[in-house]
C-alpha cells in the first residue's frame, strides 16, 4: 500500500511538470511567438494560440484564460502569453477556438450553432530575433489558424482551415 502511495504521489508530481521550450542551460538564439484572440463581449471570446511544441503541451492562452476566469461566474477574462521558443525547425499544434467563462455556455454556444474552433499541426522554422503571433479567424465556414510574422504581418506557417 505504501509504494502504491508513493508511486500515485511521484505521479502526480511529474504529471504537473511544465514543458520549457527553452532548454534549461540554452544559450542560443531565440525568437518569441505570442497567442492572440479578442472579446466578443463579457462572456465569450475568441482565442488563438500555440498548445504544443513537438508534442509537448505548453502553458497557452486556454490554460491562462481559464485561470484567469475561474471564479468569476460566466465572465471570461483573457490572457495572451508569449513564449521564447529556440531557433530550430519545430511542429506546433495550434488551436483557434471560442473560449467563455462557464462550461454551460459553451455547451449552449455549441448547441446554437455559435461555438466554432479548428486545430492541427503545423511545420515553423522560427528566425533568430523573429517576433510571430498566433492570428485566426472563426466562423461558421472556412474557420483558420496560422502563426505570422508580427512585423509584416504575413502568415509564416501553412493555414490550418476547417470548412
Amino acid at each position: 500500500m505504501r509504494r502504491f502511495i508513493v508511486v500515485t504521489l511521484l505521479l502526480s508530481i511529474t504529471g504537473c511538470a511544465t514543458y520549457r521550450p527553452i532548454p534549461e542551460g540554452y544559450s542560443g538564439p531565440t525568437a518569441n511567438v505570442a497567442d492572440s484572440g479578442f472579446a466578443e463581449g463579457s462572456t465569450k471570446a475568441q482565442i488563438f494560440a500555440i498548445v504544443e511544441i513537438d508534442g509537448n503541451r505548453i502553458p497557452n492562452a486556454f490554460s491562462t484564460s481559464r485561470g484567469a476566469s475561474y471564479g468569476k461566474g460566466f465572465a471570461v477574462s483573457t490572457v495572451f502569453p508569449s513564449r521564447d521558443v529556440p531557433i530550430s525547425p519545430m511542429k506546433v499544434k495550434l488551436v483557434a477556438s471560442h473560449t467563455t467563462g462557464a462550461p454551460i455556455h459553451a455547451l449552449f454556444s455549441q448547441a446554437a450553432g455559435t461555438f466554432f474552433s479548428v486545430e492541427g499541426i503545423v511545420d515553423f522554422n522560427p528566425v533568430a530575433g523573429g517576433k510571430y503571433v498566433v492570428r485566426g479567424v472563426l466562423q461558421k465556414e472556412n474557420s483558420s489558424v496560422w502563426i505570422e510574422d508580427a512585423m509584416t504581418q504575413q502568415p509564416v506557417t501553412d493555414k490550418i482551415t476547417k470548412n
